[in-house]
């Protein structure tokens, strides 16, 4: 737990992936990453049929990933039944509105990339080692097209002094520990916005989450690996709850126009529906998201969520973006 944060900032607890196969995706999340499935079961019903709003008679296989003791960065799969299902991210879209990718330490890149070669895995470039100067630190890095549309950033966290952002960062995931095969929970996700200010002021208000870097990528080789014009400009702003994983990255383009995913960004369409995140008072919440104009998709109701137990949730649509956010608080 990072202890300079406020306990009321919360963190992304965790992101929820619609898939083709649940089989096929835990051969990646359960099998390469090593995150334990710490529940499983067939969802069902009125209630949960009106949660997401499906079509009567609609069923979802489920999974719910972990590492670690604290409910943070878990994953939870869900494979909707029915053949009307599209895929909400095309492979090769490298920068959109919505929700796009998961980020994740690993002990050893350049084996990662290797292993992953071998597997068939289509990658955005090889490993890069970025340097980003003595106060953030080195890393490197590789990004590839995951399961389920879903784009998988593998991390080595290479800067050792703790004076550096990364050389904090190492430190704590080498105390925390790792999967048995070198990985960690999600330590950070992408959100690209259209309207950054009110994507903020919904994740600084309801949520507490704090600004942990904030700055401008107007760099053109950068830009060639997402696809960009050479000359575009990014503000990226990374926001954090109390704890090392479970951040935000917050992406709005700035002189260049993108599509949307978040139109086809429901279920049971296949790829990243959702980010969920834990509360301490679910009403007082909903009143802080009513007041930031967070457009409501589900409103507040007693269900049992997977990896959870019984809840009072809701989801409502990000005002920077429409994405949604599945907001719960666990029943004691």
């Amino acid at each position: 737990m990072n202890n300079t944060q406020d306990a009321r900032s919360v963190p992304v607890s965790a992101v929820i992936i619609s898939v083709a196969d649940l089989d096929q995706s835990l051969e990646f999340y359960a099998g390469i990453l090593g995150l334990d499935v710490t529940d499983s079961g067939t969802l069902a019903g009125a209630d949960f049929e009106s949660y997401w709003q499906v079509p009567a008679g609609t069923t979802a296989r489920y999974s719910f990933l972990a590492s670690g003791a604290d409910p943070v960065g878990r994953i939870q799969l869900l494979q909707f039944s029915g053949d009307q299902r599209k895929q909400i991210r095309k492979a090769g879209v490298k920068r959109a509105i919505g929700l796009f990718n998961l980020n994740i330490y690993t002990s050893d890149v350049k084996r990662d990339y290797e292993q992953l070669s071998a597997q068939g895995y289509e990658f955005w470039s090889e490993p890069n080692h970025i340097n980003f100067g003595p106060a953030v630190g080195e890393a490197m890095e590789f990004a590839f097209e995951g399961p389920d549309g879903v784009v998988i950033n593998l991390v080595e966290l290479l800067s050792k002094d703790e004076e550096s952002m990364i050389g904090h960062l190492w430190h704590f995931v080498n105390g925390y520990g790792r999967t048995p095969t070198g990985f960690t929970p999600v330590a950070t996700t992408a959100h690209t916005v259209a309207d950054i200010d009110k994507a903020l002021a919904f994740y600084f208000g309801p949520l507490g989450m704090t600004t942990f870097s904030d700055g401008v990528i107007e760099n053109e080789a950068a830009n060639r690996m997402a696809n960009l014009p050479a000359d575009a400009r990014t503000r990226s702003v990374l926001v954090q709850g109390s704890h090392e994983y479970g951040k935000i990255a917050l992406a709005a383009p700035m002189n260049y126009e993108v599509a949307s995913l978040v139109p086809d960004a429901v279920a049971p369409n296949i790829g990243y529906i959702a980010q969920a995140f834990e509360v301490e008072d679910l009403q007082a919440i909903a009143a802080a998201c009513a007041e930031q104009g967070a457009e409501v998709f589900t409103a507040p109701v007693e269900i049992a969520l997977p990896g959870r137990g019984v809840c009072m949730a809701m989801i409502v649509r990000n005002p920077g973006s429409g994405a949604l956010q599945e907001l719960f608080q666990v029943r004691s």
